[in-house]
């Protein structure tokens, strides 16, 4: 079977890819829906974070029992060795997420001064959402690297 293939430390990093996945695609189209600002939402946001951390405790409670990852084993140079790989990637991807959304502010800017328009006005609720979704994409990827890695076995 499957799971009995893997260890403990890749039956942790499933359930970790799994449960950002199911709480990102619960949370990003829920939040990028929102017309307004974080003003004209308080309401919805806080109601939307409440649940996101009530899916996270449960979640992981509910995965890490089904795949019984809590079982700690001792790191060795390989596993160093994976960790520091999938953290040159997360940074990567944070960077690459990080520069994009700086230069998309910079456009912007530009467009303003020189043509005399806005293609898009970014609130703060989006900037927060943007930084948020560069955070998720950069753990996503850092752990799919680990994955790899430890699937691959060398």
């Amino acid at each position: 079977m499957f799971l009995q293939d893997m260890s403990n430390r890749e039956k942790s990093l499933w359930s970790k890819v799994l449960l950002d996945v199911i709480i990102a695609l619960y949370f990003f189209p829920a939040v990028f829906a929102m017309e307004g600002g974080m003003g004209a939402n308080v309401d919805e946001i806080a109601s939307l974070i409440g649940s996101v951390i009530v899916i996270a405790i449960v979640g992981s409670i509910v995965i890490y029992w089904l795949l019984d990852a809590g079982n700690a084993e001792k790191k060795d140079e390989r596993d160093y060795q994976f960790e520091a790989r999938s953290y040159l990637v997360g940074y990567a991807v944070m960077l690459t997420a990080v520069s994009i959304f700086i230069g998309h502010i910079i456009l912007n800017e530009l467009t303003i001064r020189l043509f005399d328009f806005q293609y898009e006005d970014l609130t703060t609720l989006q900037i927060v959402i943007y930084l948020l979704l560069s955070l998720t994409l950069a753990e996503f990827f850092k752990d799919a690297t680990k994955l790899f890695y430890y699937r691959r076995g060398y």
